[in-house]
């Protein structure tokens, strides 16, 4: 009900080319993303300093949690560096365009196994010619709330090119 033959009823569009199935999303800062990394890193690093490991051992191990904590809340938490994604796009086709810190726009296919949830969107997909899959965290403190809520609707209910199911499954 709503798309006949691959076409909107309502604006005669075919429906992944009318853009009220396209959800243009920009990210910014998070301080939900930086407070759950941090407190992580936290955990992680009293579980290797407490450990019982040696001394000689646990502090690389420890300094290592600690750089790659800081990478993690610099790319994910405040969208700064390589791999850190601003702006987001998704369309009912499973078409996705992500455009990074430098504005580099790389385009790809959703791929399976995206999260949707109210407290955190997980984007999996996967740019052309790329041999892995890449994730885009978005949290809801970091994007306008109609936007995220287009988003998870899109995600969870949308069909890629015309099969059943989600496109976030």
């Amino acid at each position: 009900m709503g798309v006949t033959e691959g076409r909107s009823k309502y604006s005669g569009a075919k429906a992944g080319s009318d853009p009220a199935w396209r959800v243009v999303i920009a990210i910014g800062p998070s301080r939900l993303v930086a407070r759950f990394v941090a407190g992580l890193a936290a955990l992680a690093l009293a579980s290797v300093l407490f450990s019982g490991l040696a001394w000689v051992w646990a502090w690389p191990a420890g300094s290592a949690l600690v750089v790659m904590a800081v990478s993690a809340i610099r790319r994910e938490a405040f969208r700064e560096g390589r791999g850190s994604v601003r702006r987001l796009v998704v369309d009912l086709e499973g078409c996705v365009e992500a455009m990074g810190e430098a504005g580099a726009t790389r385009s790809g296919r959703l791929a399976p196994g995206s999260f949707v949830a109210p407290w955190l969107v997980v984007v999996r997909w996967r740019p052309q010619g790329a041999r892995f899959s890449r994730t885009v965290l978005v949290p809801p403190d970091a994007v306008d709330p109609h936007a995220y809520r287009r988003l998870r609707v899109l995600l969870r209910w949308g069909r890629a090119a015309g099969r059943g199911g989600s496109l976030a499954v």
